[in-house]
Parts: structure tokens; sequence; C-alpha cells
């Protein structure tokens, strides 16, 4: 496979470097890396110096993981299709087009087929939440869902990231060193990402409501979202509340989900799940407000499976169809 990864030294380029090299998922006969200025990144105990984006520089190329933003996708990744590469996006510019792919392997891999195509990799809270919605639905039926997400600072990126650090380091030691951004996010939570519609909905819970019924193939689902970042370094937690349409108790509930995501743990929690590929989920439990409704826990590492991790899942789902 000739492969390709944009945005090559962000928090999602490289774990997409570190996956290639661990998963031996491809024999990879060439790789590619691209970022704004030539910077170099480890990969098998070599040193490859990454390219700007220039034209014809996609010719060749199998797969390009593509992890640089909107506006680097919408300029790029069909000028890499039209060069004969499957485009595997994880921003948000093409989610929400009805005529490209969204996909969870877990839940909609049926939908792939190996031809020169934009596919995207849906939003990192989406991702985590409709891995556990899509078993509940096979076994019972869905009514509803209500999702508060905790998102941690690696999903703002790596200078977000440094900044939660420096501000909070200066604040344990009652310093004001660090500079000031608009929103300080230590020792804080912060109940929006993203900019606000005339709705009061924030953008990031938009993703989470559209993107869910697509994946999902649900259009007519009842899905309510509220996003919250808060002060943790990296995996995203959520409290979910669903409605199932079917009555079950909770050894049941924890037999459907098991076969998508861990069970085994009763609390777990965003330290836990870093560094892992795993979905986890917890303390399921009956809400007694409402026939049929429950309350769920559930954790990912939001850079491993709720970006790079998927993003390696669609391209293995698409070798295999290749074969």
């Amino acid at each position: 496979m000739k492969l390709g990864v944009v945005g090559a030294t962000g928090l999602v380029g490289q774990k997409f470097l570190q996956l290639l090299e661990k998963e031996k998922s491809f024999q990879i006969e060439e790789l590619k890396l691209f970022s704004r200025s030539p910077k170099f990144c480890s990969f098998l105990n070599k040193k490859i110096e990454t390219q700007p984006l220039a034209k014809n520089t996609f010719e060749g190329l199998d797969i390009c993981f593509f992890s640089a933003g909107q506006d680097v996708s919408l300029e790029w990744a069909p000028q890499a299709v039209k060069q004969g590469a499957i485009v595997i996006d994880n921003s948000s510019a093409f989610r929400f087009d009805p005529d490209k792919l969204l996909i969870v392997p877990e839940v909609n891999s049926h939908l792939l087929n190996y031809k020169a195509q934009i596919i995207s990799n849906p939003n990192c809270s989406t991702i985590q939440l409709v891995v556990a919605l899509q078993a509940l639905e096979k076994a019972f039926g869905l009514e509803s869902v209500h999702v508060v997400s905790l998102q941690s600072i690696s999903g703002a990126g790596a200078g977000a990231l440094k900044h939660l650090k420096e501000e909070s380091l200066s604040i344990l030691k009652e310093e004001k060193s660090y500079k000031q951004h608009e929103i300080d996010y230590a020792f804080n939570c912060v109940p929006f990402i993203g900019s606000l519609n005339a709705e009061g909905f924030c953008s990031e819970e938009v993703k989470i409501m559209t993107e869910s019924k697509k994946i999902l193939e649900l259009p007519q689902l009842k899905i309510s979202a509220f996003t919250v970042r808060v002060p943790c370094l990296n995996s995203h937690s959520e409290a979910v509340r669903f409605s199932i349409k079917k009555q079950a108790n909770k050894d049941e509930l924890l037999s459907a989900l098991s076969s998508y995501v861990d069970t085994s743990e009763l609390f777990p929690h965003a330290r836990g799940a870093d560094q892992e590929k795993q979905i986890f989920v917890g303390r399921v439990h009956k809400d007694p407000s409402l026939e049929n409704s429950w309350w769920m826990w559930l954790v990912a590492d939001n850079l491993l499976k709720g970006a790079s991790w998927n993003g390696l899942q669609i391209a293995q789902e698409l070798v295999k169809i290749k074969k």
C-alpha cells in the first residue's frame, strides 16, 4: 500500500503513525507525510521529512489520512480523490454531506466500497456513543437518547493541551505567568464547545446529534446532546440516558453491550481509557422516572478510537474489500 498522512505532526497525525507502526495492518511500500512546514517525523526507526501540499502531491497513493482541519480538507481532499486516492478525513468538512460516507466500522462498515472517494471519520464524541447505541438498537430498539459529554483538552488540539498544563502549574504556584486565553480551562468546566447557534446548541452538540442519526441510519431518532470541555488531558466521557422499545433487565443490557464495548469495569474513567483502543461502559442503571429508560457512562480515548484508530479501522475494512 502507498499511504499518505496530511497533518502528520499534529496530535492525531502522530497517533496515525504510531498505529501504523504497531498494527502492521498494511505492507507499506511508500509513506508520504504532509504538514504546513517541513519537519521530521519518526517512523520505524527512520526520520521522514514532511512535505507541503502541492499540485499532484497525491499521485500514486492508495489511501490518504487527513487530519489537518476543515479548511485543508475542503481544499485538498477532492484533489487527492481526483488523483486516485481514497481519503479518510478526520475533519468535519464532509460529515453532513449526504453523498459522503460517515463510517464507524462496528456500526456501518457494510456501506464501504473500494474506490477513490472521501470517507468521513465522525466526531470523536459521536464515535464512542454510536457503537454503544448500535448494540442497544439491535437488541431492544431505541426510543430516545440524551447525552452529556465531558470532553478532554486534547480534543481542542496540541496548543490547548500545552496551555492547560502551563495554566494549571501557574495557578498551583499562585502565579500569573501563563498567557491568558479567551477561555481558561484549568480547574474549570466550560459548558459549550464550538460556536453557538440561534437555538442555543453549540456546534459540537449539533455534530453529535446529526452524525449519530446518519451513522445509525435512524433519521427519526430523538436525540439531544450537551457538551462540556473539562480539564482532563485526554479521553472523553459521556453520561447517556436512553429509552428502549422493549423491556430489559440490567444483565440483558450488559450482554448486548459487551459484544461491542468493555463492560468489565463498574467505574471506567478518562485516565483509565487513555492509550486504549477500546470503548468502556459502566454505571448501567435504571432511570425510575421513565419507563424503559436507563443511564450509562461511556469513556474512550478521543485521539485513538475517537480519531486515528477509527480511521485505521476504516482503512483495514477497505483493504479486506479490495482483496
